[in-house]
Parts: C-alpha cells; structure tokens; sequence
C-alpha cells in the first residue's frame, strides 16, 4: 500500500503497514446505493429460466440441506411431466431437472413450487425484496427476464398501483406480451413480486409477501430478505450512507489510536487496524463529497454547514495520522511503537472527542427529516 504525495482532493493517501503483509479484507456495506438498473442485474443471480408447458422465469426463494426451491408462475409449469431449469447465475451451471410441488398448488393464485438440488457449495442470494412500505405508485421499475433471456428490460416501467385484494401489483410496461410469465418485477428498492400476466400496456405481479405466506403456511423454507438498496438520487441515500460511514471511520480511528498509544504492538494487530482503516477512510473520501447537492436540496442550511465542517476535522484527523507511514516499517520489524507516535496519538484525544460530539449532532440533525418516501425527479 503505497502513500505517494498527492493534492487533497485527488486520491486517497494510506496508511503504510510495512513490506509484504496481508491485504485487508473485503468489506461488504450493510446498505448498498445502486440505481435501479445496477440492482436488478445484481438480482439476477437469484432467477432461473424455467422450460415446463411454458417458457418462463422464477425466483430462487429458499433452500434447505438438499434443495433449492423456486417460486414461478403455476401457468409455466401447468401440467407438464417434465420441468427444466437453467439458472442466471453461472454458478448455477447448465440444464438441470425440477420437480413441481403439486401440493402446494392453490386455485386461488397462480403460483408454482418448484425444488431441485442443491448443488454443492452454491448459495442463492438473500437480500433480494423490497420493503412495501417504501414502494409507491410512480417508482420506476424494471422487469427480470423476458423471450428466454436473463436481462434486465432496458426501458423502465413504473407502479400504477399497490397489490389489491388477491395481492397483485399494477406495472405500466408497454410492449410486454409474453415469455415474461414468473419473472421477477424489481424497484430500486428490490423485488416486489413475480409477473403472472401482461399485455401491451401492463403487467400483472403477484406480490412477494402472498408467496412467502404461502411457503411459511406449507412449511418450506423462504429465506429472502430485505435488499436494503437505496437508490442514490434518494435523499435517504444521503442519510443513511453518511451515517453508516461516520459509525465506521469513527470506531477505525479510535481503534487505530488506541493500537498506536501502547509502547508494543503485535504485527498482525498493527496490520489489521491499519487495513481496516484504510478502508474506512476510503468510504469517507467516496461519500465526503457526494451528497453536497442532496443536502443543500432537501436539508436546512445548516445541515450542509454542519457537514462541511466536519468532513473538514475528519480529514485534518487523517492528515494527522499518515504521520504514522515513516515509522510503519519500524513498527512491523520491531513490534514496537515509537515515543513520538504514542504522544501524537495521545495528543489527539480532545479532537477525537471533538469529532465524535460533531458527528452526533450531525447525524441528529440529519434525522429531524422524516424522509417517507422519495423518488428520484
């Protein structure tokens, strides 16, 4: 991890922790910030195409120690002997043999189970729904699958209306008149439900929530959950990856300047805070300036003050600890601490207490809108 002089405002100088030591691990946010698009194609890993009466789709939704299970549109299988799916994901390799739960048919819905094997080691994705409460008529939304082909419909359609009496959602999508039937239908906040019927101006989509009732009701595992995707025009994007960030950078510095105050240090601890760190003042450098604009459209004036401010302490405090880099190698080799690193980290505790106070009225701030639901204009 090299630190080369760059401007404040170009790339991210590092923390150094010395020749040849483990990379940091990959870390994955809790709450993720794609556009609709970038969501639905990251969920197509959860759908197969379904070859039983009909050509359709359908949406992994459960596993057990043997099984997979898939929920469909029950007018794709219909009454076929013989089901076939291929899944959207290469980890799901080539054509493989289902078996439809005809028990768990109902005539008052057209939904379908169907359960295959488990191939070793896959794992479906589980953070695939949408929240209802935070869909609302008027959001964008795309269509998973359509003639055979795992894509996303590259022309976003839009939610007419809430899921009705027999749990149906409306979905304007023009130019839809088949090969869709058990197609996942997705917002930017996830996936609502699956396609059961269009024509050239609508589709049809039974809402996720009816076929996770019906699976709980006939005892198979549903395993889905919320995607906790906010799409980046949100002003919820702002408030919630602004207050996850600040947690995190906040807790790496301190953990940082606790490792960095004790006159020894084991390698592998050294390494570990400084990776971790590393990561965090990244999140920071990708979020400090991004939401300037959101802020200033949907906040009081002084929120935007507030965070211009503090972003400025967090990377003075950052700033202060490359300090650390000409005396990383030293750290690493001898597993101690210089004299002046301990009393440079020492020093900084009024500031840290400092930021961590500026960081809680931030985010108070922050809260005192009530966002219900927001899309992007």
């Amino acid at each position: 991890m090299g630190a080369q002089a760059v401007r404040r405002r170009a790339r991210l100088k590092r923390l150094l922790c010395g020749a040849a030591l483990l990379a940091g691990a990959a870390v994955q946010a809790a709450t993720t910030y794609d556009d609709g698009p970038t969501l639905a194609n990251r969920l197509l890993a959860a759908v197969v195409r379904v070859d039983a009466q009909e050509h359709g789709f359908g949406l992994l939704v459960g596993a057990d120690r043997d099984f997979l299970y898939i929920a469909t549109a029950r007018h794709v299988v219909g009454s076929a002997e013989r089901v076939t799916v291929q899944g959207c994901d290469p980890a799901l390799p080539g054509t493989l043999a289902a078996q439809h739960i005809a028990a768990f048919d109902q005539p008052s819905d057209d939904l379908a189970l169907l359960r295959m094997p488990r191939p070793a080691n896959f794992k479906a994705p589980a953070r695939v729904l949408a929240p209802p409460e935070q869909v609302a008529p008027a959001d964008a939304a795309w269509l998973m699958g359509r003639d055979d082909s795992c894509t996303v419909l590259p022309r976003a359609g839009a939610v007419a209306a809430r899921p009705n009496a027999r749990a149906l959602w409306r979905v304007d999508m023009p130019g839809v008149l088949g090969g869709s039937s058990g197609a996942p239908v997705a917002t930017g906040r996830g996936v609502i439900g699956l396609t059961t019927d269009s024509d050239n101006a609508n589709i049809t989509v039974l809402d996720i929530a009816l076929v996770a009732r019906r699976m709980q009701d006939h005892g198979t595992p549903f395993d889905l959950v919320a995607a906790r995707n906010i799409p980046p025009l949100d002003p919820q994007a702002a408030a919630q990856n602004l207050a996850e960030m600040l947690n995190r950078y906040l807790f790496e510095l301190r953990d940082a300047q606790t490792v960095l105050r004790q006159p020894t240090v084991e390698r592998a601890t050294f390494t570990k805070a400084v990776n971790e760190y590393n990561v965090a003042a990244e999140s920071f450098r990708d979020a400090k300036d991004k939401y300037d604009g959101t802020l200033q459209k949907h906040w009081d004036p002084g929120v935007g003050q507030q965070w211009a401010a503090l972003r400025d302490r967090l990377w003075a405090a950052h700033e202060n600890f490359l300090f650390i880099n000409e005396h990383a190698r030293n750290i690493v080799a001898s597993e101690r601490v210089p004299a002046i690193v301990q009393e440079r980290m020492a020093a900084l505790d009024p500031e840290l207490s400092g930021i961590q106070t500026a960081i809680a009225q931030f985010l108070n701030a922050l809260s005192q809108k009530e966002i219900l639901h927001a899309k992007p204009p």
